[in-house]
């Protein structure tokens, strides 16, 4: 048993054939997935200075009270934080293929590792918001109580 594993060369990966080709094809999807990401972030940015920059210059024309200043730095941290998974999600995809086309454990171990940030991203960013929607469900409906009186 342990002539095999001498045998073996050091970087090679244990995984079937087909889970390499599962693997290659997520990979690939991530990538997309990714790069429309990336696509996304850029948008929203561009989103952001036109209402940072350009509604700023028409509130005195078309008499708008509204803040827009405030709404185009509330652009701004959304694109900050969709950048994170989207990150996590290009390196794992990168580092999947890699991987599997170089027969690198270090980098298929770098890629996991990538997946697993992004879950866990995904998983706090959701404990949040189901937070801050008990928060206003219980701070909203007792006050609507109080206003249907």
């Amino acid at each position: 048993m342990e002539n095999m594993e001498e045998n073996e060369p050091a970087n090679s990966s244990h995984f079937p054939v087909e889970v390499k080709n599962y693997l290659l094809e997520t990979s690939k999807w991530g990538n997309f997935l990714a790069i429309v990401g990336y696509v996304g972030i850029g948008l929203i940015i561009l989103m952001a200075l036109v209402v940072l920059i350009g509604f700023s210059f028409l509130n005195p024309v078309i008499g708008n009270d509204l803040d827009m200043g405030g709404i185009g730095l509330i652009y701004i941290v959304i694109a900050v934080v969709y950048y994170f998974p989207i990150n996590y999600l290009h390196r794992f995809s990168k580092q999947i293929k890699l991987g599997i086309t170089g027969n690198d454990e270090h980098s298929l171990t770098s890629g996991f590792e990538n997946l697993k940030s992004l879950f866990k991203f995904m998983g706090i960013f959701t404990i949040i918001t189901l937070s801050i929607y008990a928060l206003f469900l219980f701070i909203l409906l007792p006050v609507s109580m109080l206003f249907m009186k």
